[in-house]
């Protein structure tokens, strides 16, 4: 694992010799290829949620996450097909802020900075707390130095090289966790005597693909993998690092397909932990399946595979609270005429600031870490429609939807999606989350007609996509 840290130091550095100015930090310089796009994209989804998470959900629900997971599948081949090669050919865009203050205006844009920011950060923390129990479990030493030490060289490299350290320590990343978790998952899988062992020990129930659930409860669920993380702050600004819009196009599609791919993976593990490891907490079943039933020289391998599983959604959502901070807030909104050195250096401030903030929150202050995640579950109802409509209505910079439209269907997505599901109960067994879609769909589309033919103004009209700073 010493090893590891040092080779992600080495890239760290390396990336840090490649950065000259605010789109190199920001976007990687718009150099990547398909191949690192997919690296990183794989990376950065298949964190503490997609790896641990998955195998708890499989240890205790069964292949329904298979069929839950479809949903995240299909949003990634629908999001790489037909949305992500159209933000890249947006040209100089940056933040999802970028997009919509594009399409709504600079109220848009605020609403929307903001609203990525604290979900970014909220994320972030939760990959601190992941990196720590990793390595403790791993040598039982104490949990909070171990964070701190973990999260520190995050921030370190992360601050050093930008997007380049990211994609680069990415790429490294996906590797030892491809094969680490394809290992762990043959060998856990073989111990049980494979499927035949399998379908002889478990209950039946844990080979239905609805999960025994009332069809709303799937929906639910479903609908969580499909639209949770779609359009994320994280994946948009990876659209954004490419040569064209192509590369961007088979870099997402081609990561979707691979995703369900590791989904299967991940759930083999923790079918074969039901039964290897039966009657204990399901968010330790990966840790302990490495421990007790792998052999000692794949175990480091193994964690280092989760260590970099998790650090790779840790930087990602830290070099892009970075970048949002400095892009939709600090430039738009305090310093307009900020060049291209001011940019980089607060780029680099702000992730020094919110990387040990992070740190702090993390591991002292864990109310508001929570809050900050509850952004997550508001992500669906709220962003994700207007910003859905107005990039594929249209091709690229051709704006079809109302400058109005976006912004109150925004606020009352988020106010029906709260008042559904903390107030009502969720009447009639539907998810929050439908109902706040369905009110946004209804609000916008409203607000659209009666102002289509209305000349945007003030805080409605809309922002223009800033030219390279470089050029």
């Amino acid at each position: 694992m010493v090893v590891f840290f040092l080779i992600i130091l080495v890239i760290g550095y390396y990336s840090y010799r490649k950065v000259n100015g605010f789109e190199d930090y920001a976007v990687a310089g718009r150099k990547i290829p398909i191949v690192l796009l997919f690296a990183t994209m794989a990376a950065t989804a298949t964190g503490g949620g997609a790896t641990i998470g998955r195998v708890s959900y499989a240890y205790d629900i069964g292949i329904v996450i298979i069929a839950a997971a479809v949903g995240f599948v299909a949003n990634q081949i629908l999001t790489g097909l037909f949305i992500a090669p159209k933000m890249r050919a947006m040209g100089n865009v940056y933040t999802i802020g970028d997009i919509m203050g594009y399409y709504y205006g600079r109220l848009g844009l605020g609403i929307s900075g903001i609203f990525t920011f604290i979900y970014s950060i909220g994320v972030y923390g939760v990959q601190i707390l992941a990196m720590g129990l990793i390595l403790h479990t791993m040598t039982g030493f104490d949990l909070v130095p171990l964070t701190i030490i973990a999260s520190a060289i995050v921030v370190l490299y992360t601050w050093a090289g930008g997007m380049f350290a990211v994609i680069y320590t990415d790429a490294l990343q996906f590797i030892i966790l491809a094969i680490g978790i394809t290992t762990a998952a043959i060998l856990s899988f073989n111990e049980v005597g494979g499927i035949s062992g399998l379908q002889a020990n478990l209950d039946p129930s844990y080979f239905d693909f609805t999960g025994g659930w009332s069809i709303g409860a799937f929906i639910a669920f479903f609908l969580t993998f499909l639209l949770g993380e779609a359009i994320a702050p994280m994946y948009v600004q990876r659209y954004l690092t490419t040569k064209t819009p192509k590369d961007t196009k088979w870099g997402v599609t081609l990561f979707g397909v691979y995703y369900g791919f590791y989904t299967v993976v991940v759930t083999m593990i923790g079918l074969a932990g039901v039964i290897l490891l039966p009657s204990i907490d399901p968010d330790t079943v990966l840790n302990e399946v490495i421990l007790n039933f792998l052999p000692v020289g794949i175990v480091g391998l193994v964690f280092a595979a989760m260590m970099g599983a998790i650090m790779s959604s840790g930087d990602s959502l830290l070099n892009t609270s970075a970048v949002i901070f400095t892009r939709d807030i600090y430039q738009r909104f305090i310093n307009k005429n900020a060049d291209d050195k001011k940019l980089l250096f607060w780029s680099k401030i702000s992730t020094i600031v919110v990387g040990t903030g992070g740190i702090a929150a993390a591991l002292s202050l864990p109310k508001v870490l929570d809050l900050l995640m509850y952004t997550y579950s508001l992500w669906a109802p709220s962003i994700i429609p207007p910003i859905v409509i107005a990039v594929v209505w249209g091709k690229a910079l051709d704006r079809k939807v109302s400058t109005y439209a976006g912004p109150p269907a925004i606020v009352i997505g988020l106010i029906t999606t709260l008042v559904w599901n903390h107030l009502l109960g969720e009447p009639w067994g539907l998810p929050a989350i439908v109902a706040g879609i369905f009110a946004n769909l209804i609000v916008f589309w409203a607000v659209h007609v009666l102002t289509k033919s209305k000349t945007p103004t003030g805080i409605f009209a809309s922002e223009k996509i800033y030219e390279n700073l470089k050029e």
